[in-house]
């Protein structure tokens, strides 16, 4: 698929779409996108699973199922996951893979950071001045 056209990339339902960042991403953000996105369910909860290190009642607490469910999931049950839960799966994986999203956390994960070193060093000062019992 041609993602360098704005027109084949967004009329396509099947090309993946984050839905805070589509407006903004560039073509080859978006061709990155497409290209890192996992095809089918059975690969996007697989997907899910490795990135929160095998631990599967996460997984099922982000997308509000069971972890028995998730695991039937990933070994390709025959049922399909409904509609709701497909929707869950689809905005999680997005999460993980759009170029825009990944920048975002890593800011944010930078300022926290920040915060955290400044209330560690308000900290010391108050803990010396303290006399000892």
């Amino acid at each position: 698929m041609n993602t360098s056209s704005p027109g084949a990339a967004r009329t396509n339902r099947k090309a993946p779409r984050c839905e805070r960042h589509d407006a903004f991403l560039h073509p080859e953000e978006q061709a990155e996108l497409a290209a890192r996105f996992p095809a089918g369910h059975q690969a996007q909860m697989a997907f899910l699973l490795a990135a929160y290190t095998r631990n599967a009642s996460v997984v099922a607490a982000l997308l509000g199922t069971r972890a028995r469910t998730v695991h039937r999931h990933c070994r390709g049950w025959p049922l399909p996951p409904g509609p709701r839960l497909r929707r869950a799966l689809r905005r999680r994986v997005l999460d993980l893979v759009c170029p825009r999203c990944l920048s975002d956390r890593a800011v944010e994960e930078a300022r926290q950071a920040k915060r955290d070193a400044r209330r560690a060093a308000r900290r010391i000062p108050r803990e010396q001045d303290r006399p000892h019992r």
